[in-house]
Order: structure tokens, then sequence, then C-alpha cells
């Protein structure tokens, strides 16, 4: 298993809402799934503050990266 760390900030509701809605249904499908997510975050060390906080967890890297650059993955990559 590989666990990916992903910092977001938000500087479209809108956009940012279609793009969650479009690519959740793809991570399931080449094996991924979400494991945590919080939109409740302070920062301890660092300046940066993010809106949204999520760990995917994968069966390796390569299943990873069949998803990233995948067909259904690709208008969301963007």
């Amino acid at each position: 298993m590989i666990q990916y760390l992903i910092l977001v900030t938000i500087k479209d509701s809108k956009l940012f809402s279609e793009y969650v809605n479009g690519h959740i249904p793809t991570i399931s499908k080449y094996g991924g799934k979400i494991v945590f997510r919080s939109v409740e975050n302070s920062t301890v060390l660092g300046r940066e503050k993010c809106d949204v906080v999520v760990v995917q967890e994968w069966p390796s890297e390569s299943t990873f990266d069949l998803w990233w650059n995948s067909e259904e993955y690709e208008p969301w990559a963007r």
C-alpha cells in the first residue's frame, strides 16, 4: 500500500465542487480509496494554510500512476 497526502487551497468553490464530483468516482475504478479527509484544519508549523486535507490510499505507486494518467482522470487533472 501507498498513501498520498493532498493539501488543497480552494480558489473557486464551484470549480472545486465540480472537480470533486467528477474525479472521485474514478479513484475506486483504479483501486484507490480516500481514507481521510478534513475541512477543519489548523497549521501547526509553517505558513501554509490549506482548506482541505485528503489522504488517498492505493495498492501501489503503479496503480496510482495508471489512474493519474488515465482517460477518466484526464479532464480533472488540469
